[in-house]
């Protein structure tokens, strides 16, 4: 894995031994669930075999905002997401970027619904190890009071929490288009 520090940002990169046939998995962190009050601080992305998160590190979004926006302009389309309704809202009302995802948690909602049980979190589908185990593990509840913490104290040691829930969640991803590939016929539904 290869470790980029930037001014703004620290990411994160590597190779997989498997990937994303066309278009590329997206994957957010933000410092709450309100749209217009909360911000993105990770971004997490797999394009062909390559890995990438994206970890802000300033308190002012803006600079973070424009290196985002500049490598989600790169990558190819479509874009893949768990519940994609949340990071197409954030793309939209804080980058101000219209873009209409493949949703991979569509066809488990709807096996939810139609046995009228909750929708599935992506962790409930595809666990981790350390669930198994019950150690103590990143949740995306947990990244809000990581983020505060990192801006009171300038821990960086605290950013590598988000980037290592990020991965995972993108692995996860990934591995329901390898395990599942009838989902990439979901981008049909998009066009």
């Amino acid at each position: 894995m290869k470790v980029v520090r930037h001014r703004n940002s620290v990411s994160t990169r590597m190779d997989l031994l498997v990937g994303i046939a066309r278009g590329t998995l997206t994957d957010i962190e933000t410092t709450g669930l309100d749209v217009r009050r909360d911000e993105i601080i990770t971004l997490g992305f797999i394009s062909g075999n390559r890995l990438c998160v994206i970890q802000r590190k300033v308190k002012n979004k803006t600079p973070f905002y424009r290196e985002i926006k500049d490598e989600l302009s790169k990558l190819p389309r479509p874009f893949y997401a768990y519940n994609s309704d949340f990071e197409e809202s954030y793309f939209k009302t804080q980058l101000g970027l219209r873009v209409k995802m493949v949703d991979l948690m569509k066809p488990w909602r709807e096996m939810a619904s139609r046995k009228a049980v909750k929708w599935p979190k992506l962790d409930e589908l595809i666990s981790e190890p350390e669930m198994y185990f019950n150690i103590t593990r990143i949740s995306a509840r947990d990244i809000p009071s990581l983020w505060k913490a990192f801006l009171s104290n300038g821990d960086e040691k605290l950013l590598q929490m988000p980037l290592r829930h990020n991965r995972a969640d993108l692995l996860r991803e990934l591995y329901l288009l390898v395990q599942y590939p009838h989902l990439y016929e979901l981008e049909k539904e998009i066009k």
